[in-house]
């Protein structure tokens, strides 16, 4: 097939560019057969090694942070193949690289609500999507969960949850129940501010989310941006997100106006202790006040009675 000759082809010319070409990816071994990294930019991931294979959580911004991703996990597992690429949510910056995963044979994972944008970000480009005669192509496939898969392989026990709408309207996260690893994606952040702005962001689900991962036993976290390692980031987003949304409500309570909203988040009686007012946090308040009177409204509208025949 015309795409997978040359998706295999681009995938050579990267893992065979010169050192110094290359971002090096800074990468940390968790447990045995566990590893994560931090790219030059985007997300952190991170793999472990199921069976005979691999599997890889998020894929880097972009091809070629995706290529220098596969070439760690090839170094650090004796060459194993990807067998699945999980992706934690469709944000760019952890599924820009997945195409290059699934032209070196990897299925994706994803939350179902989010399928339909993680086959976009797979789709080879039009002009690679047919054979020399003109047949068509191959075609990746994802697979989509609703709530939860459990992988087994005598040695790691995965367990992959939705935990609901939260960061977006399809985050994943992955545990490793006998390391006590967690792949966090984008609900927990150590030492950074939680991003509330996506356009699918449900700030109350995202604490509900919070809270079940609060009651888990995680040793380890490899959360979405910041330091992988330390757990502290599932409390202090936590406690993030429940100020902000008290905040959000508090806010909406009052019948402040959108014109005012800046000015009473920064105002010192809004102060969130240790948080800065910042032009991030203003705007995550903002999106919260903007979801909340959106639920608000929705419950206020009334149900249209079918017309009688």
């Amino acid at each position: 097939m015309r795409f997978r000759i040359l998706a295999a082809l681009a995938l050579a010319a990267l893992l065979a560019r010169p050192a110094s070409a290359q971002s090096k990816l800074k990468v940390e071994k968790l447990a045995d057969g566990v590893w994560a990294a931090t790219p030059n930019k985007g997300a952190n991931v991170g793999w472990f090694v199921l069976g005979d294979g691999v599997v890889a959580v998020d894929a880097g911004a972009d091809a070629a942070i995706g290529a220098e991703i596969l070439k760690s996990i090839a170094e650090t597992t004796g060459g194993k193949p990807v067998r699945t690429l999980v992706i934690t949510h469709a944000h760019g910056d952890h599924s820009g690289g997945a195409r290059v995963f699934t032209a070196a044979g990897a299925r994706v994972v994803c939350q179902e609500g989010v399928a339909g944008q993680i086959l976009g970000a797979v789709l080879p480009p039009a002009t690679d999507s047919a054979d020399a005669a003109g047949k068509p192509g191959a075609r990746p496939v994802v697979e989509s969960i609703s709530e939860r898969a459990i992988l087994v392989d005598g040695i790691h026990n995965v367990q992959i949850y939705f935990l609901g709408a939260a960061h977006t309207r399809g985050d994943l996260v992955v545990y490793l129940a006998n390391d006590k690893i967690l792949f966090a994606g984008d609900l927990a952040l150590n030492g950074l501010m939680p991003f509330l702005q996506s356009a699918d962001v449900d700030p109350d689900g995202w604490e509900r989310a919070l809270q079940a991962l609060s009651r888990v036993r995680v040793e380890k976290m490899v959360p979405g941006h910041g330091e992988i390692g330390p757990a502290t980031g599932i409390n202090d987003s936590l406690a993030y997100l429940g100020a902000v949304n008290r905040l959000a409500k508090r806010l909406l309570d009052t019948g402040a106006p959108d014109s005012t909203l800046e000015i009473q988040i920064r105002a010192p009686e809004n102060t969130i202790k240790n948080v800065p007012p910042n032009d991030q946090h203003v705007a995550n308040v903002m999106a919260a006040v903007r979801v909340e009177r959106e639920k608000t409204a929705r419950k206020s509208t009334p149900t249209p009675t079918p017309a009688k025949k």
